[in-house]
């Protein structure tokens, strides 16, 4: 039994940072942006790469968090790198993990590739860009999404979720 000071992992989610599109441009005397993305769980902070120059980065990189808690999103912010000043904030976003969570409670272990579990609509308060699919994927629950970044004026983000289980956990 896991004591009260440490939460359980319950599982773990990859999250493969595809790309961005039409990010701001950050550093307004090279008319450029060195993007970088920072994804937060908790107390735990992973980082892609820095694409340089470039307001459209290709990332294709995966991220893993150990999750505890289904119903706490995963908080995502993209960084202008500057070598003398601190790094910019080119946008944020939050990433709601309840839905993959919830697919990969079901058993799909007869469902067909590429079978839709479930579609998210981009509607209210979600970072959505457009619909979201969860579904199941050469023999894995993924959920692509497209994320609109606030407090800028454009930007998306490209990523793709997969739930990994935990052996020796049931969820």
């Amino acid at each position: 039994m896991a004591s009260a000071s440490k939460e359980e992992v319950i599982g773990k989610l990859n999250v493969r940072v595809l790309r961005g599109n039409n990010l701001i441009i950050a550093d307004p005397l090279t008319h450029t942006s060195d993007p970088y993305v920072v994804l937060q769980y908790g107390a735990q902070k992973v980082k892609t790469s820095v694409q340089k120059k470039n307001p459209n980065p290709v990332w294709n990189e995966v991220l893993q968090l150990s999750v505890t808690n289904p119903t706490k999103p995963v908080h995502l912010e993209v960084f202008d790198e500057d070598k003398f000043t601190a790094d910019d904030s080119m946008g944020v976003a939050e990433i709601n993990i309840t839905d993959i969570y919830d697919a990969a409670k079901l058993d799909l272990s007869h469902a067909t590739n590429g079978t839709r579990i479930k579609t998210i609509y981009p509607v209210g308060v979600n970072y959505l860009g457009g619909e979201s699919h969860v579904q199941w994927k050469d023999g894995k629950v993924v959920q692509d999404l497209i994320l609109k970044l606030k407090k800028v004026e454009s930007g998306l983000i490209v990523v793709q979720l997969e739930w990994v289980h935990v052996p020796g956990v049931k969820l």
